[in-house]
């Protein structure tokens, strides 16, 4: 109750004039540096900050020009040469004045830390991005290099029919190699994790977590008036789904953050609220850390996922919202494998399994996650009724649960049994398979080199209908063995006030707030 009654107090601070575009964020981002985090969090708080050397244009999967004006590919497709955009504008803050605009020494710097753990400012300041890892971009990417003050160009190890549209993802947002240079000179190149200078449409301005991030309108965008844009943005924290709904609906923020399927049912009776909506490009689903002994067991991971009454837990917490889960991979993605069929719930072949491979009685942990999204609508109702088809098998689970930002780090320590999570996909399915590569942070700490050989293989063929018969072959491996239980695919529809204009949900959810008005 502290905590609403601290949320609602901040309201008189979002509540001014027309030209401030409110959010209602679903939590704080745990970090501001865009290269290190796969959350959907901390990418919509980055999303107004940073640009991309390539975009996607608004609900679509067609590629756009960002920072890059153009690009070429050589003829045997390992060579990709970008030129840039002239007379773009960095951002500035308390600390950063920026004495040049963009150009190719910040493509290197982006790409040089992300890309080498023997960079300077990688060594400084020692961070690996999970997105690397899952595109294996270390090994793909051989060289980047400046051609001249705006053309670079990216040779490749192999040729890889997602690089293009990785180079849209927040992760590769581009950062300035003035601000990082000045930092490492400083002895302080963690900041670049709370000093978030970049060049796109909104400059941040402050953030106090839990509560509120503003950001002021970027007066020299690159964009100009192509995208009309509020004059301050806010993000208001609000953790509580219910009560980002009632703050829409109080006409306390223009936008909120997916809120529940009881809320939404409540939302869509309000003649002032209107909803945008997307396919559920995305999975919920539970992670299963491997590196515990009974959990290594594939026929012990089997058992569990058996024990799970899937088509229950669809009906309860997603309603409408949600169908159940086949794959890995979205329903909505064409990668999709659409002869897959679910396990059959089946707790008596459970038990036997577990009993076979001698390790009941079994007590884990299960993760709870704390916030609402379109993939797990409610991640305590969840973990309890699981927990409740697992006592039935001889299991029995305790329920953990932190902050979002902790459940994140903790869960990449490692530190869970089995854990709820999900993923955002997007049209191309590489990211989405990534997450389940050796190495990769997907909660499973899974490996398989036949699984990674396929993806191998996918990249480099440039056909669709060939890369559909390879990660056809990857799903099966993976629905097999099982380092998740996949959960469903969540549609997804963001409520806004019916007086905003330009608003526009994206294929996979995302969530841009420039060419929007309030009103």
């Amino acid at each position: 109750m502290k905590r609403l009654a601290a949320l609602l107090l901040t309201l008189p601070l979002i509540a001014q004039a027309d030209t401030t575009l409110r959010f209602c964020a679903a939590g704080s981002p745990k970090t501001f540096d865009p290269a290190m985090t796969d959350s959907g969090i901390d990418h919509v708080a980055h999303l107004p900050i940073f640009s991309t050397l390539i975009e996607v244009k608004r609900g679509t999967d067609q590629l756009i020009p960002g920072l890059a004006t153009s690009w070429s590919v050589s003829p045997d497709g390992l060579a990709y040469t970008f030129e840039l955009r002239k007379g773009v504008t960095w951002h500035s803050a308390e600390g950063f004045k920026p004495t040049r605009e963009f150009n190719a020494d910040d493509v290197l710097f982006t790409f040089g830390r992300l890309l080498s753990r023997d960079s300077a400012f990688a060594k400084a300041f020692p961070s690996v991005s999970p997105y690397v890892v899952s595109f294996g971009w270390e090994k793909l990417i051989t060289k980047v290099e400046k051609l001249g003050e705006h053309q670079v160009r990216f040779t490749l190890a192999e040729r890889d029919a997602s690089f293009l549209s990785a180079l849209s993802f927040a992760f590769a947002m581009i950062q300035s190699a003035e601000l990082g240079n000045q930092l490492l000179k400083a002895g302080t190149p963690q900041r670049i994790a709370q000093m978030p200078i970049g060049t796109g449409p909104f400059q941040f301005k402050s953030f106090r977590a839990d509560s509120v991030i503003r950001y002021v309108k970027h007066p020299t965008w690159w964009r100009k008036d192509e995208r009309p844009r509020a004059d301050q943005l806010v993000f208001a924290i609000t953790t509580d789904a219910s009560v980002r709904a009632q703050r829409l609906k109080r006409d306390e923020c223009d936008i909120a953050a997916p809120v529940g399927p009881a809320e939404l049912d409540e939302l869509k009776k309000d003649p002032a609220i209107k909803l945008a909506t997307a396919p559920g490009m995305n999975v919920g689903l539970l992670a299963y850390n491997t590196k515990r002994p009974a959990l290594a067991k594939v026929e012990v991971r089997q058992a569990l996922d058996m024990a799970i009454d899937k088509l229950a837990i669809v009906r309860t917490v997603y309603g409408d919202a949600g169908s159940l889960a086949t794959s890995n991979i979205p329903a909505a993605n064409w990668a999709h494998d659409a002869t897959l069929k679910p396990q059959a719930y089946d707790p008596a072949k459970a038990k036997a399994m577990l009993e076979k491979a001698g390790v009941l009685p079994l007590n884990i942990t299960l993760w709870a996650m704390p916030v609402v999204r379109a993939y797990n609508p409610n991640g305590q109702r969840m973990a309890q009724m699981i927990q409740s088809d697992w006592a039935k098998v001889g299991v029995t689970a305790r329920i953990v649960t932190y902050e979002w930002g902790e459940y994140l780090r903790r869960i990449d320590a490692g530190e869970h049994d089995a854990a709820l999570s999900g993923w955002n996909g997007d049209p191309e399915p590489a990211n989405t398979f990534g997450q389940l590569a050796c190495g990769a942070a997907s909660g499973s700490f899974w490996c398989n080199p036949a699984y990674d050989k396929l993806l191998v293989e996918a990249r480099q063929a440039l056909k669709q209908e060939d890369r559909k018969v390879l990660y056809a072959k990857a799903q099966r491996i993976a629905m097999q063995e099982l380092p998740w239980t996949v959960i469903a695919n969540g549609r997804i529809a963001v409520p806004e006030r019916a007086a905003v204009k330009g608003f526009i949900l994206d294929l996979d959810g995302g969530i841009y707030l420039d060419g929007v008005t309030p009103r």
